[in-house]
């Protein structure tokens, strides 16, 4: 039995899938996690990110199957999902023998669960749209921090690009410490250490406080549904909500 680790990032993950295909041992993890246990029967391969190899997957994803099933892949390695690389790899053997149909294909639980995956990221990307609350710092430029169940800065950074391109601004992950910094031209992830938010995240600008007495004033308490406002708003989110802190 075989345990893949890649390095993390998408070039690490298809490196990875690459090694599988030519594998002919059974594979029981494709992941980032060293910590995993193992048994006897179970040997370790840590997999060194290799362009070539990467470009030769996504070549093949896009060529033998279609432009989309490499999004979805890419949005399955956004995503928090357990065991997503053995995931795709299930996913590939089957796309690669039925092609483009692949996606009609839902009897097929690595078909149905790949979709499932890309809709949760996709439905908490458009949630967030509307759940980041920014603090202007300094007058200079924009801070938000965020902490969602998936990597989906790259996701939702165009929105606030189109909606705010004329300003500064910073999306901070802090779950992963990574940061979507846009500058008045494009946006770029980069990582953001500990130190940086710690900085930041009790800054409080008036706007925070003029937003907060809005939400108090237009509150109405007989009519406050916490059922409803928890569907809508799920709590794991509210420790970054202006109105909520």
């Amino acid at each position: 039995m075989l345990k893949l680790i890649y390095e993390d990032s998408f070039e690490g993950f298809l490196s990875a899938i690459h090694y599988a295909f030519y594998s002919k041992e059974e594979l029981t993890y494709i992941g980032t996690d060293t910590s995993t246990p193992v048994d006897m029967l179970t040997r370790i391969v840590y997999i060194d990110t290799d362009l070539v190899k990467y470009n030769k997957v996504k070549d093949a994803i896009v060529c033998k199957i279609d432009p989309y099933a490499l999004n979805k892949i890419y949005t399955l390695y956004l995503s928090n999902y357990k065991n997503k690389g053995l995931l795709c790899f299930k996913y590939l053997k089957i796309a690669f023998k039925i092609g483009s149909d692949i996606h009609k294909h839902l009897h097929l639980h690595e078909v149905r669960e790949l979709d499932l995956v890309e809709r949760r990221v996709k439905l908490e990307a458009h949630r967030f749209t509307g759940f980041v609350r920014f603090s202007l710092i300094n007058n200079k430029f924009l801070y938000s921090s965020i902490e969602p169940d998936n990597n989906i800065l790259e996701l939702i950074s165009p929105h606030f690009q189109n909606r705010f391109k004329n300003e500064y601004w910073i999306i901070h992950d802090i779950k992963r410490n990574l940061a979507s910094i846009f500058n008045k031209d494009t946006f770029e992830i980069m990582e953001m250490d500990n130190d940086m938010y710690n900085s930041l995240r009790n800054y409080n600008d008036e706007f925070e406080d003029l937003w907060r007495n809005y939400f108090k004033s237009t509150t109405i308490k007989e009519r406050i549904n916490l059922k409803l406002q928890k569907r809508s708003m799920p709590k794991r989110y509210w420790n970054n909500l202006t109105e909520c802190k």
